[in-house]
């Protein structure tokens, strides 16, 4: 039977009352080492009890989406949000992003089955101890040997290795990038550029085999969210959109598959004035002692 559902991340509203990371139970890297438990898969342990196990899996991860965002824009995403629990029918309800939940480090993470500490991606721009400056991990700029950094299989390559139809189906442009190849590899890779391919090329992959795996992305959304803010109508337009794409992925899930529908990091909009900005370069006391600063204005890295 096929069945959809939401899990995504949960977006912290405040420092005091962000959620911890559930590793091991309820976060988003342990979403595929669960599902592809339940294919059979060895090496992988099913860590979120709740999920029953299908021969066919899709994950849908649109970035950016967060759980709070959700629950609070019932009108642009009436279909997601009909899956959520308390709906009628609904069982969707939020896994824990890592931290820091930022795109490299939880894509790693969904791919990985890993957490970031282990997994070797810890932010958006770290310090590279081979050179001493920092390194971009989203956009891998400088250069650097992939698997350096992250040396582990992805949950995908352990799924194609067991002899389950294992896809990724996502645009063009990342299917060559350093990220993909050590976070998401594993099984083909499929370019699609529009949405709508995307979601049926998704489908048809599903039904390609007995046991599947198959991931589909969507980023367009994150890239709305921080250019105007996730109150804009740039924001909410992508909002309906990616609305009627999952709806389209899932009314052509094929027999015995389940579709899970995740992100990997929510949004909030910080108001650009001084009562909201600290500015390192402009506050000696905040500079005295660091030797480098990276990370992102969300998890800043202070090196000593």
């Amino acid at each position: 039977m096929a069945q959809p559902a939401v899990w995504d991340d949960p977006e912290p509203l405040a420092v005091s009352s962000a959620p911890v990371p559930q590793y091991g139970s309820g976060s988003l890297a342990d979403l595929l080492p669960t599902l592809a438990a339940g294919m059979g898969v060895p090496g992988t342990t099913a860590a979120i009890a709740e999920l029953n196990p299908a021969d066919r899996n899709c994950v849908f991860l649109i970035d950016g989406l967060g759980w709070e965002q959700l629950k609070t824009h019932r009108d642009e995403a009436p279909y997601l949000h009909s899956l959520l629990a308390g709906s009628r029918g609904g069982t969707g309800r939020p896994l824990t992003a890592g931290y820091p939940a930022t795109t490299a480090t939880s894509l790693a993470s969904v791919g990985t089955g890993l957490p970031p500490g282990a997994h070797g991606l810890p932010g958006y721009t770290v310090r590279d101890p081979a050179t001493g400056g920092l390194m971009n991990q989203l956009r891998w700029q400088p250069w650097t040997p992939p698997h350096a950094w992250q040396p582990y299989p992805t949950v995908f390559q352990l799924a194609d290795a067991a002899g389950v139809h294992t896809a990724q189906v996502s645009s063009p442009h990342f299917q060559n990038t350093p990220l993909t190849k050590v976070a998401l590899s594993g099984g083909t890779f499929h370019g699609r550029l529009t949405g709508e391919e995307r979601m049926d090329f998704a489908a048809e992959q599903l039904a390609a085999g007995d046991r599947s795996l198959v991931y589909t992305y969507y980023a367009e959304l994150d890239g709305a969210g921080h250019r105007y803010g996730v109150a804009s109508d740039t924001w909410r337009g992508q909002l309906m959109y990616v609305d009627r794409l999952v709806q389209r992925l899932a009314e052509q899930l094929p027999p015995r598959s389940a579709l899970y529908v995740t992100a990997d990091h929510g949004m909030v909009d910080v108001p650009f004035d001084e009562d909201h900005r600290i500015d390192f370069d402009e506050d000696w006391e905040l500079r005295a002692g660091v030797a480098l600063l990276g990370g992102e204005g969300r998890a800043r890295h202070v090196y000593a």
